[in-house]
């Protein structure tokens, strides 16, 4: 290997760590990190690990690497303000135009010299060009990923299969031509399952309705949230996202709430400097202590232009005033649309269930 081989090698081996100091600007209501914070901190640092990859190699140069879903993300404990936040990435695999990162935050008290984990995620980025290098306003295209080496440490390797396993699948239902929303809601149209969720719902006295939750937030996108090129970075969305999410579920439980999970998060347009973004969210399913909303983003620009950019799922739990979890209000559902987005959240959270009992 040359020189320069090697030097390429280390580049694409090298994972990144993204870090800064929370400060009071960044907390929620009840003293905590806000979790849209964490949840920009950590795509920026994804980015990073991504374009390092592509640029390791002649080919990659001049590539941005774009984040196209979040397939998991999990809050595991608070960060504080006072504290450091501490972003290690890594690529876990990679396929031809695709790279799957790892994203560990933990925070560390720096005063007493401890630190711990506090959020996980897998977020998959596709690298993109510009067809024309002189108009980066106009069309891009993607480009091939470097593939990197099947891991041999067993640790690494599990993390690489399961990947791979996440990838094979997704790719499946798109092949069929549907995603997995699309693919959900057909399925439960003519489902034994749905007829008896319906048959068994029972109103709860307590209960809200899904339209009780809706929320609707708008936001020019200003230079500060663009990266290259004048594209939003997806962190920023993220964080509108994850504000909206968090409105809903107040509106739902009338108490302090954070984000415990995010999954199926896919983005399917750019954001630019000067789009009119919007996010409306809405809750979809309760369980006794778990909220799942459902978000949307669309963008609107000064040519007249409207598009959907992303959609996701946002986990909250209830929190009382002695920082314990608790019991949510039920879900009074209204219509047959109710009802539908409803059991496929009921489903989800008994899949979500299932997983964390065989330890997947």
């Amino acid at each position: 290997q040359t020189p320069d081989q090697v030097d390429s090698i280390a580049k694409m081996a090298t994972p990144c760590v993204v870090a800064r100091l929370l400060l009071p600007d960044d907390a929620n209501p009840s003293g905590n990190v806000h979790g849209g914070t964490t949840l920009k901190l950590m795509e920026e640092a994804g980015m990073i690990v991504a374009t390092r990859h592509m640029s390791a190699t002649p080919a990659g140069e001049g590539s941005l690497a774009a984040l196209v879903r979040f397939e998991t993300m999990a809050f595991h404990k608070p960060i504080y303000v006072g504290e450091v936040a501490s972003c290690r990435c890594e690529i876990l695999f990679t396929s031809k135009q695709s790279i799957l990162v790892e994203v560990v935050v933990t925070a560390e008290d720096f005063s007493k010299a401890e630190t711990r984990v506090t959020n996980t995620g897998w977020l998959w980025y596709v690298p993109m060009k510009p067809r024309d290098e002189n108009d980066t306003q106009g069309e891009w295209v993607v480009v091939s990923v470097p593939q990197m080496a099947v891991p041999d440490e067993e640790c690494a390797l599990r993390k690489y299969e399961r990947a791979r396993e996440h990838y094979e699948k997704r790719k499946l239902i798109e092949d069929d031509g549907q995603g997995v929303t699309a693919d959900e809601t057909k399925s439960s149209v003519d489902d034994d399952g749905f007829e008896a969720f319906k048959k068994q719902y029972t109103p709860p006295d307590d209960g809200r309705t899904p339209a009780e939750s809706e929320q609707v937030l708008a936001q020019i996108v200003l230079p500060g949230d663009c990266g290259m090129d004048k594209v939003a970075f997806a962190g920023f969305v993220m964080k509108l996202m994850d504000n909206a999410a968090g409105c809903s579920a107040w509106r739902h439980c009338r108490t302090n709430v954070v984000t415990v999970a995010i999954s199926d998060m896919d983005f399917v347009s750019w954001v630019r400097l000067g789009d009119l973004c919007t996010i409306k969210s809405r809750a979809v399913f309760a369980s006794a202590k778990s909220l799942e909303i459902e978000v949307a983003a669309s963008v609107a620009n000064t040519r007249g232009e409207e598009k959907n950019v992303a959609r996701g799922l946002f986990t909250f739990v209830s929190i009382g005033k002695d920082g314990k979890v608790r019991t949510l209000p039920g879900m009074m559902l209204e219509s047959e649309e109710d009802m539908k987005h409803s059991y496929l959240g009921q489903r989800r959270y008994e899949a979500a269930k299932r997983a964390r009992s065989s330890g997947r």
